[in-house]
């Protein structure tokens, strides 16, 4: 059976990207669904001669990504309008770029608000008119001032969590507030053939340095209950034999200059404890 030409194009197009991957040491899968297009360019100037952006088709992309990583190739289909990154920064790099260069956007009818929104007080751009029945209708307060509506005080017109409605968000769309936290998602990077999620790549520095607090205090605590030796674990050991020692000598009366004034100590205690038995005598 012949193949289409759209098929065949397909296959050609996975096969060069085939050949291409390999070039770099960072292969990253971003979600692009849902980021405004100028928003998107936006933010992705940050990469500028750092990454190389590919659109291709998602069927293209896990067939190429099917001959160099079947690893990563299984999670094209989990992202939904996925765009190939390549390049030879780490995936952590790239994850801190795109941390640092957030974009905002405007919500839209119907969209959760992300924090309480407030319009804070003060002139807007309007004046006076057909605008001033909006912010009313809305309970936010105004006066003229100045051939302007003035907000009197800052008001919350949307709490967190809260869906915008078509009102508020022409009001915000209006007065350029833009409340939306865009952020280059990448959703999963293989470097140096390991491959990361997105929960991996854009946890805080410090989340990680908690983490290897406790996990290294974990096995130092488990090295020294096993008594597993190594450069960490030498001298909690030392310090665990010597007490058990002492503590055992001191037991059995076994005199040394270590021991002698704990021992002295204990037959004093136990000298004591006779005396009230016998009454002195």
């Amino acid at each position: 059976m012949n193949k289409s030409k759209g098929s065949k194009k397909r296959e050609e197009s996975a096969e060069k990207l085939s050949k291409q991957i390999p070039r770099y040491k960072t292969i990253a899968l971003a979600e692009v669904s849902g980021f405004p297009s100028d928003n998107f360019e936006q933010a992705k100037k940050a990469f500028r001669d750092k990454a190389d952006f590919i659109y291709i088709n998602k069927v293209v992309i896990y067939n190429a990504l099917k001959k160099t990583s079947q690893e990563l190739a299984d999670k094209v289909s989990l992202t939904k309008m996925p765009v190939l990154v390549l390049s030879n920064l780490d995936a952590f790099e790239l994850a801190r770029i795109a941390t640092e260069n957030k974009a905002y956007a405007k919500l839209k009818e119907g969209e959760k608000a992300p924090e309480d929104i407030v319009l804070p007080s003060g002139p807007t751009p309007f004046p006076p008119g057909p605008m001033l029945s909006q912010f009313s209708s809305i309970g936010v307060k105004t006066k003229n001032e100045g051939g302007k509506i003035s907000i009197i005080a800052d008001t919350t017109v949307v709490k967190k969590g809260d869906a915008v409605s078509d009102k508020i968000a022409t009001i915000l769309s209006s007065m350029e507030i833009r409340p939306k936290e865009l952020m280059l998602s990448i959703n999963y990077a293989l470097n140096d053939k390991i491959l990361f999620s997105k929960e991996i790549l854009y946890k805080e520095p410090e989340e990680y340095l908690n983490e290897l607090a406790i996990a290294f205090k974990s096995s130092l605590s488990l090295s020294v209950t096993r008594g597993i030796l190594n450069r960490y674990s030498i001298k909690p050991l030392i310090k665990k034999i010597y007490i058990g020692v002492r503590f055992l000598s001191v037991d059995r009366n076994i005199v040394s200059k270590s021991t002698i004034k704990d021992i002295l100590a204990k037959a004093a205690v136990q000298a004591g404890a006779l005396t009230k038995v016998t009454g002195g005598k």
